[in-house]
């Protein structure tokens, strides 16, 4: 998120990428890299929207997002949130189980990190978003690029000229500008490094299906 991003369509898309089947998503927003001017600002209005999110029953209609998958995996997330807390982060809301029957987080919001930070590096793959500040552009890019994965990631910015400078620079097999999460069955969705091989969606998909076959003559 850039210093020029819409501050208001960057929490709209975080509240809802970042907390979509409460994080447990493959392409869910759950780092955020922002610029140093916007960062208290986003802060700001982010928490409020978090802290707004109706958590409960996910059959209920007015429900934005239900419980985790499992006990094991709500114990990950309590993991990964005390390590960070115990580290030096800031748990700015969240951050505590929900009392009562199945496994409830609450939505999380984590500042006050280093790089190098666990949350950072590893994907938590629950209602958890972390969020950093950024010096400059190319310090914004290799952090983004600087971990393990590298499956989907989301530029914010008003400049047309650094939203492509930084989808061309990001080492991500998706990026989106100006949103995130969107995906259509004519556009490929795979990830590069540890996000796996191959393509589903669109024509690279359908030669996952597809044996190839290369045959060579000598005629003369």
């Amino acid at each position: 998120m850039f210093d020029d991003a819409d501050l208001d369509k960057v929490v709209e898309w975080v509240k809802g990428a970042g907390f979509f089947n409460s994080g447990q998503d493959c392409t869910a927003a759950a780092r955020v890299i922002a610029g140093p001017k916007i960062y208290d600002n986003l802060l700001a209005s982010l928490v409020p929207a978090v802290e707004s999110l109706k958590v409960g029953d996910p059959s209920s209609e007015d429900t934005e997002m239900g419980p985790l998958v499992s006990k094991e995996q709500l114990e990950r997330v309590v993991g990964f949130v005390d390590r960070a807390r115990k580290g030096g982060a800031a748990v700015l809301t969240g951050g505590a189980t929900i009392d009562g029957p199945g496994f409830f987080y609450k939505p999380s919001v984590v500042a006050e990190l280093k790089q190098t930070d666990e949350i950072v590096q590893r994907e938590v793959f629950g209602p958890v978003v972390t969020v950093q500040r950024f010096a400059d552009d190319d310090q914004a890019i290799a952090w983004a690029n600087d971990v393990d994965y590298g499956l989907a990631a989301s530029v914010f910015t008003t400049n047309v000229g650094r939203a492509l400078n930084a989808a061309r620079r990001l080492q991500f097999g998706t990026v989106w500008i100006n949103t995130h999460i969107p995906l259509v069955s004519e556009m490929p969705h795979g990830g590069y490094k540890q996000s796996g091989y191959g393509k589903d969606l669109s024509i690279y998909a359908i030669e996952d299906y597809t044996n190839i076959k290369h045959v060579m003559a000598a005629l003369d």
